[in-house]
């Protein structure tokens, strides 16, 4: 009983102690645990540990990052801010699913970037989709769009159209919540402070009074908001036969909002999709069971090889 106790005191200690640190160092130890451990970084290691470091100095002063990508993008990012991190080192916020979009995404696509962040998925889709191409790219909050806007300004991309609105169901105004220990977290809520009004539209909206009847890929990371923003995109799913979907869907984040990620994916399988997880090679591979973490959809008449 005493060593349980003495546990669980030593646990709320480290948790008080945590709590007090800024932001930077609480996410520095993740950041070097990640580095030391990860398979994508073994490759090439010594580079990606000289760019994690260098990131990682920066990010203590608090100030803007400005890191330039592998494949030559160039990034101003708040501090704290995941994707920034694992993008300036690896060169993609995640790897094995770019591998995938490479193999799928064809120019003159037009790619949806819903939750776009600074630009980690905005800017190289804006590369593989070409100047006949079309990017769209949905950021909720107004701190977090003002990085993507200077990241889409300073790499002169013409194609791609960034958006200050959330997306959901329905049009209107929401609340937004700003995490300042990860600003790729940040998410709907209705807390009253530490939050800010945005406008609300929906994917069917949008897509309608831009001209545009049929997109090719649809990336959603929304930290759980993803139910009524597939809801708010069901006729461009319907008009747009082969598209695919990208969800990163957790259960924690999903009730926030008051429903299951069961729910999700019930929708998208009544729509005809299927759902797939994504191998270190960049293939798709059919997902039964454990519908969790990044999972790809797409219609069972769709391949890789036919995309677009």
């Amino acid at each position: 009983m005493n060593n349980l106790i003495n546990g669980s005191a030593k646990d709320f200690i480290k948790r008080q102690i945590k709590s007090k640190l800024p932001p930077n160092l609480q996410s520095l130890r993740l950041k070097i645990r990640l580095t030391n451990q990860a398979d994508l970084y073994r490759e090439r290691a010594r580079d990606k540990w000289l760019r994690a470091l260098k990131f990682i100095l920066s990010e203590l002063s608090g100030n803007d990052i400005y890191f330039r990508s592998p494949d030559g993008i160039s990034y101003i990012s708040m501090p704290n801010n995941y994707s920034s991190f694992v993008t300036c080192v690896v060169g993609a916020r995640d790897p094995e699913i770019w591998r995938f979009i490479r193999k799928t995404l064809k120019p003159g696509s037009v790619f949806v970037d819903a939750g776009a962040n600074i630009g980690t998925y905005t800017l190289p889709a804006s590369k593989l989709v070409g100047a006949g191409g079309r990017v769209l790219s949905f950021e909720a909050h107004p701190k977090t769009f003002a990085y993507l806007k200077r990241n889409l300004e300073n790499n002169r991309v013409a194609n791609a159209t960034a958006l200050n609105l959330a997306l959901g169901d329905k049009r209107g105004f929401i609340s937004i919540k700003f995490d300042s220990n990860n600003p790729g977290e940040t998410h709907v809520s209705d807390e009253k402070e530490g939050t800010v009004g945005v406008e609300l539209t929906t994917v069917d909206f949008m897509l309608g009074s831009l001209g545009i009847d049929e997109i090719h890929y649809l990336k959603i990371d929304v930290e759980g908001f993803e139910l009524p923003v597939i809801r708010g995109a069901k006729n461009t799913l319907f008009n747009s036969r082969n598209i695919i979907i990208q969800t990163e869907l957790e259960e924690k984040h999903a009730a926030r909002y008051g429903h299951r990620v069961s729910e999700v994916c019930d929708l998208l399988q009544s729509l005809g999709f299927v759902s797939y997880k994504i191998d270190n090679n960049g293939d798709a591979q059919r997902l039964e069971t454990n519908v969790s973490g990044d999972v790809i959809w797409m219609r069972s008449s769709v391949s890789t090889a036919q995309f677009c």
